[in-house]
C-alpha cells in the first residue's frame, strides 16, 4: 500500500485526471441506474393498481353492485374483479391516514363510495370494459387507468434507450482517457521498464504497478461516489417520503427474485455499492490493462 501511494504522489496530476473521470462516471451510472430502477418501480406498481375502477351512487345497493361483478367475470375478458364495499373502502382510508387524526374526523363510512376494482386479461379489453361500465345503472365514475400505463411504459423505454446510449458514450469516452493517461504514466517509465524487460521480467510483472494504482483509484472513485450519493439521498430522503406516501413498497421484478428499491433497504444499498464498486475497479483495470498491453507489444516489436 506504502508503495502504491507513492507512485500515486509520483504522478499527482495523471492520478487526479484518473480520479476526476472515473468520478464522472461512476457518479452519472449510479444516477442512471437508481432512476430506472424507480421508474420501473412505479411502472410495476402502476400495472399492479386496478385497470379500471367503477365507483357506485350512495343510493346503488349491493346486490346491483354484486350482479355486475357476476357479469364482468363471466364475459371471459377480466382477470379478477375485487368488490370494494364502503366499510372496505373507510378501513383502506383510515390505513392511509392514520397520521393525520383531523382526516379521519373529516370521513365516515357513509360518504365513500362503493366500488369494484377490475383487472383486464388484456390490455386491448380494456376500452371495451370501460365503455360496459359507463352504461351501467348506479355508475358515478369510472376510472380507467390505461393511459397512466402507457404513458409510464413510453417514459420507460425512452429513459432506458437514451440512458443505454449516455452509458455507452460515458463508458466508451472514460476507457479512451484511462487508457491516454496510462500511456503516458508508462512513457514517463520507459527507461525503467526496458530495464526490466531486459532483466526477464515478464509483462504481468511490468504491468502489475499499473494495474494496482488503477484499481485502487477505481475504489476509492467508488467509494467517493458513493458517499456524497448517499448523503443526498439522505437529504431529499423526507421529501421522497411526501412524495411516495400511501405507496408500501415499489420493487423490480428480476424473475424468481423481486428487488425492492423503495423503501430505501440495506440489501438494495449494499447491492448498489457492491456493483459500483466492482464496475469501477472493473473499467480502470480493464482501460490499463490494454493500455499497458498495447505499449509492450509496440515495444517488444
Amino acid at each position: 500500500m506504502k508503495q502504491l501511494l507513492v507512485s500515486i504522489r509520483r504522478t499527482p496530476y495523471q492520478s487526479l485526471a484518473v480520479f476526476s473521470s472515473l468520478f464522472l462516471t461512476l457518479f452519472l451510472s449510479l444516477l442512471l441506474v437508481f432512476c430506472l430502477n424507480f421508474l420501473y418501480g412505479l411502472l410495476g406498481y402502476v400495472e399492479s393498481r386496478p385497470q379500471v375502477t367503477i365507483y357506485f351512487q350512495n343510493e346503488t345497493s349491493e346486490p346491483s353492485i354484486l350482479k355486475v361483478k357476476n357479469e364482468l367475470e363471466k364475459s371471459g375478458k377480466v382477470e379478477s374483479v375485487k368488490y370494494m364495499s364502503k366499510n372496505d373502502a373507510y378501513a383502506l382510508y383510515k390505513q392511509l391516514n392514520k397520521d393525520n387524526p383531523l382526516l379521519l374526523e373529516m370521513v365516515t363510512a357513509d360518504i365513500l363510495p362503493a366500488s369494484l376494482e377490475i383487472f383486464a386479461k388484456k390490455p386491448s379489453y380494456l376500452p371495451e370494459i370501460a365503455s360496459y361500465l359507463n352504461n351501467v345503472t348506479g355508475k358515478d365514475e369510472v376510472n380507467f387507468q390505461k393511459n397512466v400505463v402507457d404513458k409510464l411504459l413510453s417514459l420507460t423505454s425512452v429513459v432506458r434507450t437514451m440512458s443505454l446510449a449516455f452509458f455507452l458514450f460515458l463508458m466508451g469516452s472514460t476507457i479512451i482517457i484511462l487508457m491516454t493517461i496510462t500511456h503516458f504514466k508508462v512513457a514517463l517509465k520507459k527507461e525503467e521498464i526496458e530495464l526490466l524487460r531486459l532483466m526477464g521480467a515478464t509483462a504481468g510483472y511490468v504491468r502489475k504497478p499499473f494495474m494496482n494504482q488503477a484499481v485502487f483509484l477505481g475504489f476509492v472513485a467508488s467509494t467517493v461516489v458513493y458517499g456524497i450519493f448517499a448523503g443526498i439521498l439522505f437529504l431529499i430522503y423526507p421529501s421522497m417520503q411526501g412524495y411516495l406516501r400511501g405507496i408500501q413498497s415499489l420493487f423490480v421484478d428480476l424473475g424468481p427474485y423481486k428487488l425492492v428499491v423503495w423503501p430505501l433497504s440495506i440489501v438494495y444499498a449494499g447491492g448498489l455499492y457492491i456493483l459500483l464498486t466492482l464496475f469501477g475497479m472493473g473499467i480502470a483495470g480493464f482501460a490499463t490493462y490494454f493500455a499497458t498491453r498495447k505499449y509492450l507489444t509496440i515495444q517488444r516489436n
